[in-house]
């Protein structure tokens, strides 16, 4: 292309030479010795420019041909899918494929491949993801009955004397298993958007599953809310009963109330997970807005300069995390108190089980009423807060 560019611009050249030579009346004899030598070149330019087209052409030809985008073929598929009835279809473990048939979901033919699970469930991304915030992964495409738990307590070496007892935690895993949930959610396209524009379908579906998921898991995990045949995390354990370390205790959230919230208040929080021999890493404080925002302009000592919650977001070195899920009784419900919690949240490991099915409604009576293609996807999901573990939750309310 290059070079028909360059050809293209001699030739210019020459015919504007021509086509000032042409308007003079009377040539003379050098003129015209000119004007024939530049209807050669123009003659022989044209010649070099077929050749170069012709040599493009050929290895156009050699290359192999260039795939569809993976938003041109979910288009096309989307487009397909509603000219019959809904169907649904699995996505494998590894890769979001899409197509009505009922196997073969590496590249077979009437696939679109492109939307990995780790696209739509990734805790390792920058977004206000409370997993990520933690360092806790979440595990994905988990099979089986049989689950190979996460070790989350640490290994500590401890110097004993000869024949002494230790004391450190053993986490039981042998005798708890996780408790699936069904989570779903639509995606909607307008027939018009589907028709008319270059609206980046994959994008959007990446983009809102993903959020939406993540939302979800951070609402379960902030939440103090126990619901029954739904996720939900430590903080919304029952409270420990007995004494730590006798017979008859009961492992549960560490609870507590505050009227003012001090460093001495985080202290005692932390505190609380430390003297069980529980770990620190992978602790966050879980708070709601308006608290993280207080704490931010709160001087850790009168006239020290320095705040409660630092630049670097840490309180006595602790991340925090803000989500006013804490704070709400249901997802989108009305903010109500000052709750604040500190959790170990590897003692809350959160997996993915197996497939994740994805449905496409494009004829059926609801699709046609509001001229869409609905996209509707469901998937499994638990959150299993380590019996031997659960203390690792501590929540305290403003009394």
């Amino acid at each position: 292309m290059k070079k028909i560019n360059e050809l293209k611009a001699q030739l210019r050249e020459k015919r504007d030479r021509l086509g000032e030579l042409s308007q003079v009346r009377e040539l003379t004899d050098e003129q015209k010795a000119e004007m024939t030598q530049l209807k050669r070149e123009v003659a022989n330019i044209k010649d070099e420019m077929d050749d170069a087209i012709r040599e493009m052409q050929i290895a156009q030809l050699q290359q192999p041909a260039q795939p569809k985008s993976k938003n041109a073929e979910l288009r096309e598929f989307l487009r397909a899918a509603k000219k019959g009835s809904a169907f649904s279809i699995p996505m494998n473990r590894e890769s979001m494929s899409y197509g009505p048939q009922s196997g073969g979901y590496q590249g077979t033919e009437g696939y679109v491949q492109g939307i990995e699970v780790k696209e739509l469930i990734d805790t390792e991304r920058k977004d206000a993801d409370i997993l990520a915030a933690a360092g806790v992964p979440m595990t994905t495409g988990v099979v089986g009955n049989k689950i190979q738990w996460a070790f989350a307590g640490g290994v500590e070496a401890v110097f004993a004397n000869e024949l002494a007892h230790t004391t450190e935690r053993t986490i039981s895993l042998d005798k708890q298993s996780p408790v699936q949930n069904r989570l779903t959610l639509r995606v909607r396209f307008s027939n018009q958007m589907l028709e008319n524009s270059n609206f980046d379908l994959q994008g959007y579906i990446v983009k809102h599953v993903s959020d939406a998921i993540r939302d979800k898991i951070n609402w379960a995990a902030a939440s103090t809310t126990k619901a029954t045949e739904t996720l939900y995390g430590g903080f919304a354990q029952d409270t420990e009963s007995g004494t730590y370390g006798q017979e008859g205790y009961v492992p549960g959230k560490q609870a507590g109330t505050y009227s003012t919230f001090s460093k001495e208040t985080a202290a005692e929080m932390i505190a609380k997970i430390a003297k069980r021999n529980l770990k620190l890493n992978n602790c966050l404080f879980v708070m709601g807005a308006e608290d993280y925002w207080t704490m931010k302009v709160t001087p850790m000592d009168q006239g020290s300069g320095i705040m409660l919650i630092g630049n670097d977001g840490k309180l006595l070195g602790v991340p925090v995390f803000v989500d006013n899920a804490i704070n709400r009784s249901t997802q989108k419900g009305a903010l109500s108190g000052h709750n604040i919690g500190l959790g170990n949240f590897a003692y809350m490991p959160t997996m993915q089980h197996g497939n994740i099915r994805l449905s496409i409604d494009g004829g059926s009576a609801v699709a046609a009423d509001t001229d869409e293609v609905i996209v509707t996807i469901n998937a499994d999901f638990s959150m299993t807060v380590l019996k031997d573990g659960a203390d690792a939750f501590v929540l305290y309310a403003k009394s």
